[in-house]
């Protein structure tokens, strides 16, 4: 079998289980694996149509995903990522040399993207999720506000939450981990950070007494 007809055969049979199963956490399984195998092998994909269900709705999106080798590029890698009601877009740049070595935090970046994108695709297509927004940002603009606005607080958590158990460390320790990889993205990161984190760490913990999301250290 040719190797293209093989993908689209691996794909069709991912989107099969993802259509029978409909749970957001399998989805974020399956793709978070579709990503890491097609890296190894450095071929761009698409998945069309994704469904799941939740309670009485359910929502459809595609799936993109870009590889860029960069021999010059100033960090192992970087995940860019976007989405909206219908779709999700990551792009993955990387400087070859560093693979394998830094796999496993690739892994768990791309775990935790995928978890944050979904969180959002959540927000805008059912009713129970959805978030009045109230911060819009644009290039330029307050990183600080954009944190803590009420659309990225959850989706923030969401990841992070995954990150530590991906890597099996506190939700604590995973967020200064995300600081140390961001921090220049912030205008005054000793006064906005502390601030931040504590905005999500009580949303963690409140989300948590009530059960609405995964158990996390």
């Amino acid at each position: 079998m040719e190797r293209g007809n093989l993908i689209e055969n691996i794909i069709q049979r991912v989107k099969n289980n993802l259509l029978s199963e409909r749970k957001s956490d399998y989805i974020s399984m399956v793709l978070s694996r579709m990503v890491i195998n097609q890296f190894k092998k450095n071929e761009d994909f698409v998945v069309e149509e994704i469904e799941f269900e939740r309670g009485n709705d359910y929502a459809n999106f595609d799936m993109s995903c870009t590889f860029i080798k960069d021999e010059e590029f100033n960090h192992p890698f970087s995940i860019d990522a976007s989405s909206d009601m219908q779709s999700l877009d990551i792009e993955i740049t990387y400087r070859p040399e560093d693979f394998p070595t830094h796999m496993n935090d690739l892994v768990a970046e791309v775990k935790e993207t995928i978890e944050h994108e979904l969180e959002h695709i959540e927000q805008q297509n059912f009713e129970d999720m959805s978030i009045i927004y109230n911060y819009d940002q644009e290039d330029g603009e307050d990183n600080f506000k954009y944190l803590i606005s009420n659309q990225e607080i959850p989706a923030y958590v969401r990841g992070l939450i995954k990150r530590a158990k991906t890597k099996k460390i506190s939700l604590s320790d995973a967020m200064e981990e995300w600081f140390k990889e961001n921090q220049m993205k912030f205008d005054n990161p000793d006064k906005e950070w502390p601030i931040v984190k504590k905005t999500w760490i009580e949303y963690a913990n409140d989300m948590r007494s009530k059960e609405k999301i995964k158990k996390f250290k």
